[in-house]
């Protein structure tokens, strides 16, 4: 099984992220949001680059 994202799961991402960006009132609060992110998501954007490249 393929422990990749599908694309329903990364739209419910993008919507989810967006939907809290919306709420925040200040550039800082998107800093803080977008630090957090990444936080969690540390090596996800590099296993996606990789899966890509091989999928060309």
């Amino acid at each position: 099984m393929n422990d990749m994202a599908t694309n329903k799961q990364l739209q419910f991402i993008t919507w989810l992220i967006t939907t809290a960006t919306d709420k925040c009132q200040t550039i800082e609060e998107v800093r803080e949001l977008n630090k957090e992110i990444r936080k969690h998501s540390d090596g996800l954007i590099d296993e996606l680059a990789e899966q890509n490249k091989g999928a060309e």
